[in-house]
């Protein structure tokens, strides 16, 4: 327990300091530190996960991922002339379709240490990833945006935290045996009650208020998008027979183990924000 404390508050000082940075000096910061996350998990993935263990396999997605997470920031390239615009909104799709046969032609050389769920990894969940991963530069650039990434965090590790407890306290129900064992339903309403109230207390100190209902069918919606991603998560860890996806956060795993809810949720609460929705 005193490590996972210890790894937490560092892992906090770290994402503050990223997001100080960013807001003191440039948004070029928060963004190569994004970029760098997305490599690590997509490494985590392909190499841990997914067990592909030869370098080149890894690092072409890993580089690709980063690489994404830059181009995907269209708050980077604000006041750049039309043309120069343009040619960034189409770079992503280019981007993909170049790595995507460059990936085919990988998996074609190696296709004997290769086995189906490498051939997807390498293919296709990088591009997730990296595309995951962005949406958080485009949470964080909003206006107001430190409130919605800690909304992010309240559907994520809040909701996560009431299910822990309250299904280690009152939990007689499972929720997916077969997935995850010690997950219950009476864990999965103490985790979106808890969520509840943590959004009221954030929209209160934000003066959301007048957004009040929206934000708690929102936290309802994201609590359940953040639970399946969770599970999604458990299914490749229990397929791949591995506990965690690394080993860089003592106590927590690796930077997967600690987004992988969230990975689902900032792509589903982007849109809102893009949609006016929120």
């Amino acid at each position: 327990m005193k490590t996972r404390i210890i790894s937490a508050a560092v892992m906090i000082a770290i994402v503050i300091s990223a997001l100080v940075a960013g807001k003191l000096w440039s948004p070029v910061v928060i963004t190569a530190f994004i970029a760098a996350l997305t490599a690590i998990a997509v490494f985590e993935l392909i190499h841990n996960a997914l067990s592909v263990k030869k370098p080149s396999f890894s690092v072409v997605p890993m580089i690709y991922g980063m690489v994404m997470v830059f181009l995907l920031d269209k708050n980077l390239f604000e006041g750049f002339d039309g043309k120069t615009t343009e040619f960034i909104k189409v770079a992503p799709l280019f981007l993909s379709v170049i790595y995507f046969l460059f990936a085919v032609c990988i998996c074609l050389k190696g296709h004997k240490e290769l086995s189906l769920d490498g051939i997807l990894g390498i293919t296709a969940y990088p591009f997730f990833i990296a595309y995951a991963f962005s949406c958080l530069s485009g949470i964080i650039s909003f206006n107001k945006g430190i409130y919605y990434l800690l909304l992010l965090i309240n559907f994520a590790s809040i909701c996560d935290t009431g299910a822990y407890f309250v299904g280690s306290f009152f939990g007689k129900h499972k929720l997916c045996p077969e997935i995850s064992p010690k997950k219950t339903v009476e864990g999965a309403f103490g985790g979106i009650g808890l969520s509840l109230v943590v959004s009221l207390i954030l929209a209160a100190c934000y003066g959301s208020m007048g957004h009040l209902g929206v934000t708690l069918v929102m936290t309802v919606l994201l609590c359940i998008v953040g639970m399946l991603g969770d599970l999604f998560a458990s299914i490749i860890k229990r397929r791949a027979g591995i506990k965690d996806y690394g080993s860089l956060i003592p106590g927590h795993g690796g930077i997967l183990d600690r987004f992988d809810s969230m990975l689902l949720i900032a792509p589903v609460l982007y849109m809102f924000m893009e949609s006016g929705v929120i």
